[in-house]
């Protein structure tokens, strides 16, 4: 009978030991997924308002998975090559499963599709790749809009293609976007310019509101900007500590917030959205929580703390809520995303 050689034996005892851990960490896995409550705020005896859906870092959280021998020889190889969020920022969704995500660290745009298991990451332009993608913004055609605060352009994709740039040398340092779907405006929030830039859809600047400092309208470092069903526009004026609300024209309305420590006030404010009652969701990456207002600026929740668990966060930047009323957060410094749903009366 012939003998098997040595070093088969071995990679024969690898490949079993490999397995056997592969197996054990999945079951784990699984087990643990199946054991752990629904994660729900505010905790009982109170109504809950907000439950969590998801966390997702990498395609794998899609069920999209590697072959077994594949998996395997990268677990004996020591070799990782998962595609994964690095730092994400902005964070926009068609409500039916397609999430992207401004993933300024890695330098790409991450396109998860939770319907179809279907994952994507990209990053060239017609002039060359992206450097510091911060807003995304889709509009009512699929197409997508990503700001480079570090190009100083908006670039529409159709898928992962580049049609078409937005915005020229005035612009200084675009962050945050949002679209009027109905009218066809694209919102571009220029931090350093402290002003919020109007485009139509083609390109084509129609105007700009908003000026540096403290007084009604004006700005200190404006980052993140949301709109609500009516079009009204709410612009994280972050270094004033406030969130200011316009018109679609651009026309101040009303303004709300400050600076300060108690639970009403803002550390530092990035993120909003608007969700579908009217409620403005503000996150504050100080705080490492997501707070809750109706628009008269009256506290209405709370949550999240420091943290890796569910409901925590760690920098928390861009948020996002869709039409179903999931809140999006790009948690950046926990490099994920968590998902929540609001929780209607």
């Amino acid at each position: 009978m012939k003998t098997i050689p040595l070093r088969m034996t071995a990679l024969i005892a690898g490949l079993f030991f490999a397995i056997s851990v592969l197996v054990t960490a999945s079951s784990a896995a699984v087990q643990k997924r199946a054991a752990e409550p629904s994660w729900l705020w505010p905790p009982a005896p109170e109504k809950p308002r907000i439950q969590h859906i998801k966390t997702f870092i990498t395609p794998q959280d899609l069920d999209i998975k590697k072959g077994f021998f594949a998996r395997v020889w990268e677990f004996i190889a020591g070799k990782d090559t998962v595609d994964r969020i690095i730092s994400p920022h902005g964070i926009t969704s068609n409500g039916e499963g397609k999430v992207y995500v401004a993933d300024w660290g890695g330098a790409f745009v991450h396109y998860f599709d939770f319907e179809k298991k279907k994952y994507d990451k990209f990053n060239k332009t017609k002039e060359g790749v992206l450097v510091s993608p911060i807003g995304v913004a889709l509009d009512q055609a699929g197409l997508l809009y990503v700001s480079d605060s570090v190009k100083r352009r908006v670039y529409v994709f159709d898928g992962n293609k580049n049609k078409r740039i937005i915005g020229d040398d005035g612009i200084q340092r675009p962050t945050g976007i949002a679209i009027n779907k109905k009218e066809g405006i694209l919102y571009v929030v220029d931090t350093v310019a402290h002003r919020v830039h109007m485009f139509d859809l083609t390109g084509r600047k129609t105007g700009s509101f908003g000026s540096q400092g403290g007084r009604d309208g004006a700005f200190n470092y404006p980052t993140h900007i949301a709109l609500d069903e009516r079009g009204d526009i709410y612009v994280m004026d972050s270094m004033n500590f406030r969130v200011q609300i316009f018109d679609k024209a651009g026309k101040f309305l009303e303004k709300f917030g400050g600076a300060g420590t108690g639970i009403q006030d803002f550390m530092k404010p990035k993120g909003i959205a608007v969700d579908s009652e009217g409620h403005i969701w503000v996150s504050d990456s100080l705080r490492n929580s997501v707070q809750v207002f109706d628009r008269t600026g009256k506290l209405l929740l709370i949550f999240g703390r420091s943290g890796i668990g569910r409901g925590e966060f760690n920098i928390p930047a861009g948020l996002f809520i869709d039409a179903r009323d999931r809140l999006y957060v790009a948690d950046s410094y926990n490099y994920r995303v968590q998902v929540f749903q609001y929780l209607k009366q």
